[in-house]
């Protein structure tokens, strides 16, 4: 909250307004009781302030603090003591759990009869108009100080709400990013022994069947290439780039074209050697498709 100093040159508040104030207050305040038991009334007209005022103590000690607000507007000193009170009235407010807008309306009722009273008494139109522009300055801060609080307590849930979400996101950024280098140590894992099983089908190779094996080995490289560019994505990935789902279509295809390659030789029957053409057909549609609109998000052809 700002000072009662900013406030006042926010509302061009001066010394004349404050002395104005008191010749108000010489109009106004015998009036008090009067303006009590009518604020009164109109509160109690409307369903939820009324229910504020469901015994004759309730409405008469509240007849006593609007008394002592009032009291206080034509005869304070606008200063950061009368800012702290005006503070606390607010404070009850939200505490209560009164909407803002009650207050807002009770504010112009205070501000109709006011000035009806000063239309009235006061003759002189230069004067009064002089005098109603102090009265409305000095409602309008008396009205933005005590809203003010209603807008605290927004900022203060809203903030508690921030920290725990910024936490909650800062603890999953964490994690996701622990269980990206996880999956990088998975598949340098993978990779070895994709490295492994290309070494095993060279080794078939020349030690028995040399056309399988190097059909085998073949296949193994496919999968070796798969393995490089996985991790390629997966690092590019770790450093902040995008992540490509084709990466996961084309790994699907390598390793049904390996199987179909290791089929070929290993006299499968037709319908099993069809189904695999089949799925690699699908999967090679699958793949344009995912190469299509990931094409399109990165502007590339």
């Amino acid at each position: 909250m700002e000072s009662i100093d900013d406030i006042r040159s926010q509302f061009e508040f001066t010394d004349q307004d404050q002395e104005n104030l008191k010749l108000l207050g010489d109009i106004l305040l015998p009036l008090s009781d009067q303006f009590a038991g009518e604020f009164y009334e109109f509160l109690k007209q409307h369903r939820k302030t009324a229910a504020y005022f469901k015994t004759d103590e309730a409405v008469a000690r509240r007849k006593e603090t609007f008394k002592a607000w009032f009291n206080d507007l034509f005869t304070s000193q606008f200063d950061n003591r009368y800012l702290l009170r005006l503070q606390k009235i607010g404070k009850v407010h939200v505490e209560i759990k009164l909407e803002s807008y009650h207050v807002n309306a009770a504010m112009s009722f205070v501000r109709e009869q006011c000035r009806r009273q000063v239309v009235a008494q006061i003759k002189d139109g230069i004067l009064k108009e002089e005098i109603l522009i102090s009265l409305h300055r000095a409602l309008d801060i008396n009205l933005s100080i005590m809203t003010s609080s209603y807008q605290e307590e927004k900022l203060k849930k809203v903030f508690v709400s921030y920290k725990a979400e910024e936490q909650l996101i800062r603890m999953a950024k964490r994690l996701l990013h622990g269980l990206n280098l996880f999956l990088t140590i998975g598949l340098l894992v993978l990779g070895v022994g994709v490295v492994v099983m290309l070494g095993h089908d060279i080794y078939k190779a020349v030690t028995t069947n040399l056309e399988y094996g190097v059909i085998r080995a073949l296949g193994s490289l496919l999968v070796l290439w798969m393995m490089i560019e996985l991790l390629h994505t997966e690092i590019d990935h770790l450093q902040g780039g995008k992540f490509h789902v084709r990466i996961f279509v084309e790994l699907a295809l390598v390793a049904f074209i390996r199987k179909i390659f290791v089929a070929s030789f290993e006299h499968k029957e037709p319908t099993s050697f069809m189904l695999l053409m089949g799925a690699l057909l699908i999967l090679g549609i699958v793949y344009f498709l995912v190469a299509k609109v990931e094409g399109r998000d990165t502007g590339r052809p």
